[in-house]
């Protein structure tokens, strides 16, 4: 699980079981700190300020303010310069003071994405998130340690930062747990305090950190069956707060006993339009109205043969140079000249690769990176103009058909998975139709897509809460039907 914890957000508690109590623990209560500061809260479209990041790790403060770009959007409202003067000032005066002590960084980068022991939690400053932030963080401390962050946003003097700082490190408390585990209930899995109340919970397949175990035996009644296990003493943090609390082990299984329930497979938004990623606006329901979505075995899947033969040929007369830092330089004839696409390890260049033509679209397909913008995607280029056609985010797959491209999208930014659905028309263009956001799953990369009809396709899955990019050792397997 990605540990947020943030002094502006309450977790809600939720109840499922009734469960044993635990032995009393004493636990200190939350100071909190006053903010001196604000904005004035208005809507602004933030989509033209790139997603650079900042990586943190370990015991690390990191102070954020806006960017020149970010900065002109806010210009023109009441009290920003005082704002941005005082950040300025109070937290020079937190930095000179605590450098020998803390590694302290102020960015105007967008992306904090801290890194975990088992993870990357990706904070987007400028794009609200559920439990890390309400609304656009433009000043703030961010006060990591290790697996778990807290953020501060507006402005605050340099006393309130010191205070901040020292409470917050002198309270929270990683101790190496002496075992992971997850979290194996459909319904999630309570987290209880000494005396029993709840103080939170755990969603299917989020991870668990464990340092050690009661010797209480629990009896659990679920859905007919008696469970039995421990009290598992676990570390739980809450608004930076660390806290020993307690779960129970009858929930608790190894990363490769974490699955995707069979009702769960239809959650989700359908977007359309402009909100293709934005799901706020959308209503989450079963979208089985849309898609046939069926879970298949392991056996069934790798018994399906593709019928899909692949549509890319490789064209001759592109010409392909390899350069000495292993990437490739690309001319591609057209009509009327050569288009010369070069590629260049380092930050501030980019990298292509040619993946071959479409003959009946006649396009050159390729994928372009550019580390300094932090983007990558796939683009069809017209073999007669060599002009750009259509971007998809990740590859496109088209039908048997001919008449649809599908393209899964992960967003590691906001942590969630999309398929995209594009029609190809009679005069051979292509247009977007709409987007499925779902909730719990997404497509790993390690098969790709199985074409068993015009409208039927095979993939293998993964619950999204234990998905790291790293390779799955037990995936599962999805049939998919397009009903429009």
């Amino acid at each position: 699980m990605k540990q947020l914890f943030i002094i502006f957000v309450l977790l809600s508690s939720f109840s499922c079981k009734e469960e044993a109590k635990p032995n009393s623990l004493h636990i200190e209560p939350p100071v909190k700190t006053k903010t001196v500061n604000t904005l004035p809260k208005k809507t602004f479209d933030f989509t033209s300020i790139p997603k650079d990041t900042l990586f943190v790790t370990g015991k690390h403060i990191v102070f954020t303010r806006p960017s020149k770009k970010e900065f002109e959007l806010l210009k023109d409202q009441t009290g920003i310069y005082e704002v941005d003067s005082d950040f300025g000032l109070y937290t020079s005066k937190v930095t000179d003071s605590l450098k020998n002590t803390y590694k302290i960084t102020t960015t105007s980068k967008r992306i904090i994405a801290v890194v975990e022991s088992h993870d990357t939690t990706y904070i987007d400053r400028l794009t609200p998130k559920a439990r890390i932030s309400r609304d656009p963080i433009h000043y703030s401390a961010i006060l990591v340690f290790n697996d778990f962050f807290s953020i501060y946003s507006n402005v605050y003097t340099d006393a309130a930062y010191y205070g901040l700082i020292r409470d917050y490190y002198t309270t929270v408390r990683y101790e190496k747990p002496i075992e992971y585990k997850y979290v194996v209930s459909r319904n999630g899995l309570n987290i209880r305090e000494a005396d029993g109340s709840l103080d939170g919970k755990f969603n299917n397949g989020d991870r668990v950190n464990v340092l050690g175990y009661t010797d209480d035996i629990v009896e659990v009644q679920d859905k007919g069956k008696t469970i039995t296990g421990r009290w598992a003493i676990i570390q739980w943090n809450d608004n930076g707060r660390t806290k020993k609390r307690y779960v129970f082990e009858g929930f608790l299984g190894d990363i490769k006993d974490v699955k995707v329930f069979e009702d769960q497979i239809c959650t989700g938004f359908k977007l359309i339009g402009e909100a293709r990623y934005n799901s706020s606006n959308a209503d989450l329901e079963c979208l089985s109205k849309y898609l046939d979505l069926e879970l298949i075995s392991k056996k069934d899947f790798n018994a399906i043969h593709n019928k899909y033969k692949g549509e890319l040929q490789i064209r001759p007369s592109v010409i392909i140079k390899e350069n000495e830092d292993k990437t490739q330089s690309i001319s591609l004839p057209t009509k009327d000249r050569l288009i010369v696409y070069n590629s260049k390890v380092g930050y501030g260049n980019s990298t292509h690769v040619y993946y071959g033509d479409i003959d009946f679209l006649n396009q050159y397909v390729f994928h372009h990176t550019y580390p300094e913008a932090e983007e990558q995607f796939y683009s069809f280029i017209d073999r007669n103009t060599g002009k750009e056609t259509i971007v998809f985010p990740e590859f496109p797959y088209i039908s048997i058909d001919r008449k649809k491209i599908i393209s899964f999208v992960f967003d590691v930014y906001e942590a969630q998975f999309f398929i995209e659905i594009y029609k190809i028309n009679k005069d051979k263009s292509i247009t977007f139709e709409h987007a499925f956001n779902f909730v719990h799953w997404l497509k790993t990369y390690q098969n790709e897509v199985k074409w068993i009809s015009n409208t039927e396709f095979a993939i293998e899955i993964v619950n999204q809460n234990i998905w790291n990019g790293s390779e799955v050792k037990q995936p599962q397997y999805l049939k998919i039907k397009l009903k429009e």
